[in-house]
């Protein structure tokens, strides 16, 4: 199926995006379009126009200041597997970005795209809610700074209003000791994910959990922080990965044609549990 008609616009700069987007009513940004080119080809999106903004200056690249990431709106997935200043600074980004899709879409798939697009199966919201992102939006009204925690609406909804251009993801530098894990099933390789969980476990010299994040997808329509403090204090041995469970005992997985709830919400558990304990093994190696 063709796409229903729709104005093209290649703006050459920022302020000439931000005035088609504040000009345009129902107007979608093309970035690497690997999730909406399926959609406009399906007629599932009807866009009265689209601004492609891969021509947009100083909207990709990654910049590295003592662990501390700014990653560029327009950055393609496979560069940021790539980065050897990512990987130093945050492995979690390219343990989540190595399950989405394959190296040919990852070469035209976006940081930017991924995150605004706000798919339930996308890894990289998991990695951003995980490691407290903050997201950069930008209209010609000015420019905002949405922290990741908050910017997940929905299924493919997000805190960006109809003229904001997602321009760029700012990471906090992680603390000594930290690791990461990333879990993930799908029905075929490299198919969209059925469940995902994502971690990092901070351990003191002692090997003594002091800070630790679980973010599982697929078990709620947005990105789900898990409360893991009873992992503090603790060496995050048998006992308090069992005890994930109880954390996760409320959550309400969806029931589809991929997976019956009962099934994602054991396969959520056991992801969980096998993020935190590679997570907490990879910061025994990291302290």
């Amino acid at each position: 199926m063709k796409p229903a008609p729709f104005e093209y616009h290649l703006p050459e700069t920022v302020d000439e995006a931000l005035g088609l987007l504040a000009d345009g009513t129902d107007v979608r940004v093309l970035a690497g379009g690997q999730s909406l080119v399926p959609l406009l080809k399906l007629r599932s999106v009807k866009p009265t126009a689209l601004v492609d903004v891969n021509r947009l200056p100083l909207l990709d690249g990654i910049e590295a200041d003592n662990g501390a990431l700014r990653i560029g709106a327009l950055t393609r997935q496979q560069a940021l597997l790539e980065s050897p200043e990512a990987v130093r600074a945050h492995p979690l980004l390219s343990k989540a970005v190595s399950y989405a899709g394959y190296l040919a879409t990852r070469h035209r798939g976006t940081v930017g795209g991924s995150l605004a697009f706000a798919a339930p199966w996308a890894e990289l919201t998991a990695a951003a809610v995980a490691l407290d992102a903050r997201i950069e939006a930008r209209s010609s009204r000015g420019t905002r700074t949405i922290p990741a925690r908050e910017f997940f609406h929905g299924p493919n909804a997000t805190a960006l209003e109809a003229d904001e251009l997602l321009t760029g993801v700012e990471v906090p530098a992680a603390a000594p000791g930290t690791g990461s894990g990333f879990h993930e099933v799908s029905p075929r390789f490299r198919d969209f994910a059925v469940a995902a969980a994502a971690a990092t476990v901070t351990l003191d010299d002692a090997g003594t959990c002091t800070a630790a994040e679980l973010v599982v997808l697929r078990a709620a329509p947005t990105p789900f922080r898990a409360d893991v403090s009873h992992l503090v204090g603790t060496t995050v041995g048998d006992d308090a990965l069992e005890a994930i469970a109880d954390t996760l005992g409320e959550i309400d997985p969806p029931d589809d044609i991929e997976a019956s709830a009962g099934h994602r919400r054991r396969l959520v558990l056991t992801l969980a549990r096998r993020a935190v304990r590679d997570a907490a093994a990879d910061a025994k190696g990291a302290s």
